[in-house]
């Protein structure tokens, strides 16, 4: 397998995407120069070629062709479906988000490079004194469907409910 030559970020983004006459939607995971990942119920199979519009923050759509290199299909919530895309062509409305993404160090949208996001945040909030602020979670079993669910403490009072079939969960004494 290759390694990536690009950085990869992380950013949710609502996508469409296009091939033989067909069109469905998506969002995205990991964006870089020369790939992304689509979250998607749709992956088409591998060597597939599509167009793809990505809808960027300021009312801004990115138009790309992409070659699908890889592609999820699994019933397993824990594993998210999708498709990993080489991208072959890239407008400059992606390229200045990229851009600008990259060097906007100050903005809390700016994700870390997906590998080391979790420790960078950690890194920050020490920095900042505010590391004693981080939520704390516990884990509930939904009970209609067993799925154990994270909740933050604090967001108990407001009846959490399950991820996966929307029940409201029972948090008893905990809070």
């Amino acid at each position: 397998m290759r390694k990536r030559s690009s950085r990869r970020f992380t950013k949710r983004l609502e996508v469409t995407f296009s091939s033989g006459g067909s069109k469905y939607t998506g969002i995205s995971s990991d964006l870089s120069e020369g790939g992304l990942f689509i979250r998607t119920q749709n992956g088409l199979d591998p060597g597939n070629v599509i167009d793809i519009e990505i809808y960027l923050p300021e009312d801004k759509v990115g138009r790309l062709k992409g070659a699908v290199r890889r592609t999820v299909k699994t019933s397993l919530s824990f594993i998210k479906n999708g498709m990993g895309i080489e991208i072959l062509e890239r407008d400059s409305n992606y390229l200045d988000f990229l851009k600008n993404f990259n060097t906007d160090n100050k903005s809390e949208d700016t994700p870390a490079p997906h590998h080391h996001a979790k420790q960078n945040r950690e890194d920050e909030l020490k920095t900042k004194g505010t590391f004693d602020r981080v939520p704390e979670f516990i884990i509930v079993a939904c009970e209609n469907c067993n799925v154990k669910n994270k909740v933050r403490k604090d967001m108990v009072l407001f009846g959490p409910k399950c991820g996966k079939c929307g029940t409201v969960l029972n948090t008893g004494d905990i809070g």
